[in-house]
């Protein structure tokens, strides 16, 4: 949002765009978590100090926070069919 942009909205505006962008940030940040939780688990099995199996250690720590981002995709059938086409 440009200086402009902001004296000329009204509140409503400026609200929803604060929101929408600290929601941004929200799974952004999420999104890194999860990837460092999987680089994480990565480096410790090929350190060769193997952790107990199927047990994250950010998921163990942030069961509430990250719910959905954590949780295994199984994938239906026709994610898997259109996944093998797009492959051809």
């Amino acid at each position: 949002m440009l200086p402009s942009e902001f004296w000329n909205c009204t509140y409503r505006e400026l609200y929803q765009y604060v929101n929408s962008n600290s929601l941004q940030r929200e799974k952004e940040y999420k999104k890194q978590i999860v990837l460092f939780d999987a680089l994480g688990n990565k480096i410790i099995d090929v350190i060769g100090r193997r952790h107990p199996q199927n047990i994250s250690l950010v998921n163990h720590t942030f069961k509430d926070l990250f719910e959905e981002e954590l949780k295994p995709h199984q994938q239906t059938i026709e994610e898997q069919i259109r996944n093998l086409r797009s492959r051809k």
